[in-house]
C-alpha cells in the first residue's frame, strides 16, 4: 500500500513539473507571436500610412486645384455684343471686387488670347463654342482648363454670373473655391431665392407698350424687359378719375399710388385722397434699416421722384417740395438722390445701385426715365423714341443686376400713358399721336425676381406695385385696404385710323 502511494506521488510530482516547465516556456512563446504579430502590424501599419499618406497628397493636390487664384484672370465679352452680355460682364466685375476685393478688366474677344479667362457670352474662343441647347430660365456655367465659361438663354446669361459667386464659389483665404462647378457643359436652371429683401421699381413716365412698338420699329434692337419671366399691365387710374371729376390720372396720383399703394386725387404727392400724410415705400424701408435712392431725367421736384420723398396738396408747390428734399437728404435719411441726369441716367444707375447694395445692405431704389412724357405731350416721336431706348439701357443693367443678387426684385412699368399714342394697322411702320395728353390706356408692366408671378398676364391697379415692394421691408399692411371700385368709369374711346401717308420717323 506504501507502495502504491508512493508511485501516485512520484507521478504527480512528475506532472507538476512538466506544468511548471510548460508555463516558463509559455512567455517566451507568447513574446515570439507577439513580436511575430507586431512586426506584421508594423508592416501593415507601414503599409496603410503610404497609402494614407498617398491618399492625403493626393486630397491635398486636389484640394490645391479646387482652389482659383482669379487676380490674373480677364473677363472676355464679345466685340459686338448685346446689352445683357456687356452689363453681365460689369455685374461679374463688381461681384468679385466686392467679394475679394480684386478689381478684374474686361476686354473684347479680337484682344490675343490669355491663359485664363472668364468667356461671357458668344465669345470666339474654342471654349465657347458649345452644343448644350438652352431653355428659358437656363444658363452654362463650366470650366475648361483655364478658362471658365458662362453662357445664358436670353437674358439669364446674368444667373451664370451670379451663380458663380453666390452658389459655386466662396472665399477662402483670398482664393475662390470652386469644388462644384462643373467641368462639363450642362444646362443648369436658375432660381431667384425663395423671398426678396430688395426692389428696384423703374419707370418710364408716360410710356405705352406702343411707345415701346415704335422704339422698337426705329433703332432699338430688343426692350430688355420683355424677356422678364412676368408681363402683364398696370391700370393707372386715379381716385379723381374715379370719382368722375378728371379724365386720366396726372403723374403725381400715379406716383403717389405706385409709391403708397393708395390711390389718390391728381396733383396730391404723399397723400391720400382725403389729403391725409401717408408713408411712401421708401420711407418704410428707410425705417427698417434699408439704403435708399431716387434718380430722374426729370428735375428732382417733379412729380414722380417727389412722390417718393414728398407730401403736399399740390405737384405745383416746387419751392415746399424743395424744402422738403432738402431736409430729407440734410437728415441723411435717403443715401443716393439725382435728379436732371439726363444722358448720365445709366451711369447713375450704376453708382447707386453699387452704393445702396454694398456690404450685402438691403435697398429700395426707384428710377425714373421723365423724357417720354414730356416728348409725348409734344408729339415728338423722335423724342419719345431715343428717351425708350435711353431707358432700355439703364433697365438692361438693372435685370444683370438682379440676376447676380437674387434675393432683389424688379419691376419696369409707368405711372399712366401719354399721347395716346397708336401705331397704323395698315402701316405698321407708322405711328401717329391723338392726344396732347394723358390717357386711361393700361400701361405695360414687366417683373422679375421671387413671388412676381402674381404680375403675369393679368392685369393689376397700380397700388398692387407698391404694396409689393412694401413686402420686402415689413410684414404690416402696406396700402389701402379697401378694393378700388369706380364710380363713373370713363372708356377711352377708338381712335380713327389717319388718312395720312406712311412717315418714316428719323
Amino acid at each position: 500500500m506504501k507502495k502504491l502511494l508512493s508511485l501516485i506521488l512520484c507521478i504527480a510530482l512528475m506532472l507538476c513539473m512538466l506544468i511548471s516547465c510548460s508555463s516558463d516556456n509559455a512567455p517566451e512563446q507568447s513574446s515570439s507571436i507577439e513580436e511575430s504579430s507586431n512586426e506584421e502590424s508594423s508592416d501593415t501599419e507601414e503599409s496603410s500610412s503610404d497609402e494614407s499618406t498617398s491618399e492625403d497628397s493626393s486630397s491635398v493636390e486636389e484640394e490645391v486645384h479646387e482652389h482659383l487664384d482669379i487676380t490674373g484672370y480677364t473677363v472676355v465679352i464679345p466685340t459686338e455684343c448685346d446689352l445683357s452680355t456687356k452689363y453681365a460682364a460689369e455685374n461679374l466685375v463688381n461681384l468679385v471686387k466686392d467679394t475679394l476685393s480684386i478689381e478684374l478688366s474686361i476686354v473684347t474677344d479680337d484682344v490675343p488670347e490669355a491663359e485664363r479667362e472668364f468667356l461671357i457670352g458668344e465669345t470666339n474662343r474654342e471654349e465657347s463654342k458649345t452644343d448644350t441647347p438652352l431653355a428659358d430660365k437656363q444658363y452654362l456655367l463650366f470650366k475648361e482648363n483655364e478658362k471658365i465659361v458662362m453662357k445664358g438663354y436670353g437674358i439669364y446669361v446674368g444667373a451664370a454670373c451670379g451663380d458663380f459667386i453666390n452658389k459655386f464659389t466662396y472665399e477662402c483665404g483670398g482664393v475662390l473655391d470652386i469644388q462644384d462647378l462643373p467641368s462639363a457643359e450642362v444646362a443648369l436652371d436658375f432660381e431667384f431665392a425663395t423671398e426678396y429683401k430688395n426692389a428696384i421699381l423703374m419707370i418710364g413716365d408716360g410710356m405705352g407698350e406702343t411707345h415701346i412698338k415704335m422704339a422698337e420699329k426705329n433703332g432699338l434692337d430688343a426692350f430688355v424687359a420683355r424677356s422678364f419671366s412676368s408681363v402683364g399691365e398696370s391700370v393707372t387710374r386715379s381716385q379723381s378719375v374715379l370719382n368722375g371729376e378728371a379724365s386720366y390720372t396726372d403723374s403725381a396720383a400715379g406716383g403717389t399710388a405706385m409709391s403708397t399703394g393708395y390711390k389718390t386725387l391728381n396733383k396730391y404727392v404723399g397723400l391720400d385722397k382725403n389729403g391725409n400724410f401717408i408713408r411712401n415705400v421708401r420711407e418704410l424701408a428707410y425705417l427698417n434699416g434699408a439704403k435708399t435712392a431716387v434718380i430722374t431725367t426729370d428735375v428732382i421736384t417733379g412729380a414722380t421722384p417727389s412722390s417718393f420723398i414728398c407730401h403736399n396738396n399740390s405737384r405745383e408747390n416746387t419751392e415746399q417740395l424743395q424744402a422738403q428734399i432738402n431736409e430729407v437728404i440734410a437728415s441723411q435719411t435717403i443715401d443716393y438722390i439725382a435728379g436732371d441726369v439726363g444722358d448720365e441716367l445709366i451711369n447713375h444707375t450704376k453708382t447707386a445701385l453699387s452704393k445702396i447694395s454694398e456690404n450685402g445692405s438691403q435697398f429700395f431704389i426707384m428710377i425714373e426715365e421723365g423724357q417720354i412724357d414730356k416728348a409725348s405731350h409734344s408729339k415728338d416721336k423722335n423724342g419719345a423714341i431715343k428717351y425708350v431706348i435711353r431707358f432700355n439701357d439703364a433697365i438692361a443693367y438693372a435685370a444683370q443686376f438682379t440676376l447676380c443678387h437674387p434675393d432683389t426684385v424688379l419691376i419696369v412699368t409707368a405711372d399712366h400713358e401719354t399721347g395716346g399714342l397708336e401705331q397704323a394697322k395698315k402701316l405698321p411702320n407708322y405711328f401717329y399721336f391723338t392726344s396732347w395728353e394723358h390717357t386711361n390706356v393700361d400701361v405695360p408692366l414687366f417683373a422679375l425676381g421671387s413671388g412676381t408671378e402674381i404680375f403675369n398676364d393679368v392685369k393689376t391697379e397700380n397700388i398692387n406695385i407698391g404694396k409689393f415692394c412694401a413686402a420686402a421691408y415689413s410684414d404690416d399692411p402696406f396700402g389701402q385696404q379697401t378694393p378700388v371700385e369706380p364710380v363713373n368709369p370713363i372708356e377711352p374711346t377708338e381712335p380713327a385710323e389717319p388718312d395720312e401717308p406712311a412717315e418714316t420717323v428719323e
